[in-house]
């Protein structure tokens, strides 16, 4: 029997259950008929990992799919994986440095407060025994003081001694001077050594007999032109063509795609937008070459469930409570803002999304200040994508003092993301551009909280009331028409609940068996 390859080139270190392409490869997988495993997986080796958890996250058994991958990985990757492993134990140093400095200063206010209790005796017996009492103690911690004291003397210098040497070295300057081109090589061997591994891959497929068709769920990966069966070649978006400066420096990713949709047989994408002005207009597609599907609803219903023995003991509400609990309990120290709190009764709201600069998180952020600081709210902000590694943002929160106002959760499992769009007052999605309509409408709608989104083409499209446009869309280019949306719909949320009904049973004419059943027939018309 013939089968239907699927080939993934994700980069190491990737989680596929928080990438959008990857929980919608699990969705397809799910709904894949289990009695015909005729789907087989294609991946790097450093990619099994993650592939096995999207399944298990998905509660997709693993065995009712073939996953084929590479002998070893690659000693590149292993170098760079040990590289990171390296900043991250550097960066758990830093913290305990400042574990440190906080402990000298507590010692410093506990030996204050010891000075004034002394100074502060009225009677001479009280003095002598605190004197007495000080002494003893002294004693008693003095062989751990001094340790301490020539551990850290002996630390310090160490690290003097080695800044001075290096210092001397004559070649430092010259260090300094290649240091750039050093880390430019450095970054086009290791991409050099991830396209050998993915070509390796294609080898894989190509010396299976069994496979005619072949799906690619993204455009970046060009060694593809090398797979001798068909390709089916998913195509979500190309958004630096709607935001170009953006995106700086996606000359070589934009050469790539332009290679993977030249040698593609069919392309797949999520709406009439992508296919008119990305496809055909920007990229000169065949429109008969190009199919659109769109996605059918998401259930978070599933990731809450309960056994009917305890529903009457135990609600699905207190089940999500339990799991973002557990989740604060093991990642967040009792001193967190977040720690102990009752969710229920907490007003936020959630952003489900990677950050990506076009997801506009930054907007969301502001909106977020004009909500506490201007109209003197009180409403946080979960966000699954860590806007953190941007530094502008980063010292725009900590200058508005948003810190325990904005939290990032990312990474998170399919539980763990049902159980806060659950408790959430509303979800948010402030984006720019979309390649089909959002997840996170029915990821929120289907445990019963409402939504506010971006007013762009991809949304307002499939909104066909006018009302309800005006009722949940903003500007996503201004933060006060997002603060106003959020702040109308925290306090109307059944209203806004019930009036997104009718949006989100349109939805639900289409399910992922019908979603599935449009891949296949693209599949089929391929292979014949």
């Amino acid at each position: 029997m013939k089968k239907t390859g699927v080939f993934l080139g994700f980069q190491p270190g990737s989680n596929l259950s928080t990438e959008g392409i990857g929980r919608l490869l699990a969705f397809i997988l799910k709904e894949n008929d289990e009695k015909k495993t005729n789907i087989i997986l294609f991946c790097p080796k450093w990619l099994t990992n993650s592939v096995q958890i999207l399944l298990k996250d998905n509660k997709i058994p693993e065995d009712r799919f073939e996953i084929v991958s590479t002998s070893n990985i690659p000693l590149g990757v292993k170098v760079k994986n040990y590289l990171i492993e390296r900043r991250i134990k550097k960066a758990r140093f830093d913290q305990k440095n400042q574990l440190i400095k906080k402990l000298k200063k507590t010692t410093l206010e506990s030996l204050r407060k010891l000075a004034i209790d002394f100074f502060s005796a009225n009677s001479l017996l009280i003095v002598l025994f605190k004197i007495l009492g000080y002494m003893s103690l002294f004693v008693c911690l003095l062989p751990f003081l001094l340790m301490a004291g020539a551990g850290y003397f002996f630390v310090k210098f160490i690290n003097l001694l080695v800044r001075i040497l290096i210092k001397q070295l004559p070649y430092n300057s010259i260090l300094n001077k290649i240091k750039p081109l050093l880390t430019n090589g450095r970054g086009a061997i290791y991409q050099v050594v991830l396209d050998n591994e993915l070509n390796r891959v294609v080898d894989l497929i190509n010396k299976r007999t069994d496979i005619d068709v072949c799906f690619i769920p993204s455009m970046i990966w060009s060694q593809i032109r090398r797979l001798n069966c068909r390709k089916i070649l998913a195509a979500p978006d190309i958004v630096f063509y709607d935001f170009p400066t953006q995106f700086p420096g996606v000359g070589r990713v934009h050469e790539r795609i332009r290679e993977s949709i030249a040698v593609a047989d069919h392309l797949i994408c999520y709406s009439e937008h992508v296919k008119k002005h990305h496809l055909i207009d920007k990229c000169g597609v065949d429109p008969n070459k190009i199919t659109v599907i769109k996605h059918a609803n998401i259930d978070m219903n599933e990731h809450l469930k309960i056994s009917k023995s305890i529903q009457k003991f135990f609600t699905i509400k207190q089940n999500a409570k339990q799991i973002v609990n557990e989740y604060i309990y093991s990642n967040f120290s009792s001193s967190h803002v977040l720690y102990n709190v009752d969710f229920e009764d907490l007003d936020f709201v959630i952003y489900s999304s990677q950050y990506r600069s076009h997801k506009n998180v930054f907007n969301l952020i502001k909106a977020i200040k004009i909500i506490n600081n201007d109209m003197h709210g009180n409403i946080k902000l979960i966000l699954t994508g860590d806007y953190r590694r941007e530094e502008a943002i980063k010292e725009y929160v900590h200058s508005n003092n948003l810190e325990n106002d904005i939290f990032v959760m990312h990474n998170i499992s399919s539980e763990l993301l049902a159980a806060l769009n659950k408790l959430a007052k509303c979800s948010v999605n402030p984006t720019l551009f979309e390649g089909g309509f959002p997840f996170t409408f029915s990821e929120s709608y289907s445990v019963g909280t409402p939504s506010v989104m971006s007013n762009i083409p991809v949304v307002s499209s499939e909104i066909d009331d006018p009302n309800l446009k005006d009722l949940m869309l903003f500007d996503p280019y201004n933060p006060y028409s997002i603060a106003e949306k959020i702040v109308w719909a925290i306090d109307n949320a059944q209203t806004l609940f019930d009036a997104q009904d009718k949006l989100y049973q349109k939805f639900s004419q289409r399910d992922w068996k019908k979603v599935v059943s449009e891949y296949n027939e693209v599949f089929n018309k391929a292979a014949r």
